[in-house]
């Protein structure tokens, strides 16, 4: 009996594994959170840190949250090393916004997955970074492996660029509008960014 206990005890507690730091960044110059959207795993910790020295005044206000989940609102401003951390306790989706610039697209997301014990996580995906969005000349890959290979395609589906990953990818010679990063390794990722000038 006591083995049984000890079984269903194990069985239906949480799942110790290593829990990973997700790190978000509050760009000042184009106001945006990079990236604006990512998985993660229930026990993971969202960590918002600076792009660049906030200049101007900007809030981290969760909009819409899972019911039973806390809600966030906290104050973003100088000192440039000011961080909020947020550890979601509830499964869903969330969704937050800078409400200063809603009107500017600075609106973020994170969707909160449940435990899998003996799962694989894809680490780098989360911790992979993308930008600026929207892009003039360089597009950034910050922590993508070196291994796999990129293609740049046009909203119609036109490819217009391929190659290995790099830090960064020069779009210089891109046409104004919208395209599409795909990222293929393992598993094909995608990323959607605007080209301006």
């Amino acid at each position: 009996m006591k083995n049984l206990l000890l079984a269903l005890l194990l069985l239906f507690s949480p799942f110790s594994g290593k829990t990973t730091i997700h790190e978000i960044m509050v760009w000042n110059g184009y106001m945006q959170f990079l990236p604006s959207s990512l998985e993660m795993q229930l026990g993971d910790t969202i960590h918002w840190l600076p792009l660049d020295f906030p200049s101007m005044m900007h809030t981290i206000t969760s909009t819409n949250i899972p019911e039973g989940a806390e809600a966030f609102d906290e104050l973003w401003q100088a000192p440039a090393d000011t961080f909020f951390q947020y550890i979601p306790a509830v499964t869903g989706l969330y969704e937050y916004v800078c409400t200063p610039h809603i009107p500017m697209g600075m609106v973020g997301s994170f969707t909160v997955l449940p435990l899998v014990a003996g799962g694989i996580k894809d680490s780098w995906e989360n911790d992979m970074l993308v930008y600026p969005n929207p892009v003039s000349d360089i597009l950034y890959l910050r922590s993508a492996p070196k291994d796999y290979r990129f293609r740049l395609c046009n909203t119609q589906g036109t490819e217009v660029m391929s190659g290995k990953i790099d830090e960064f990818i020069d779009v210089s010679k891109l046409g104004k509008g919208s395209y599409v990063l795909e990222i293929f390794g393992d598993r094909p990722r995608v990323f959607y960014f605007k080209k301006i000038e």
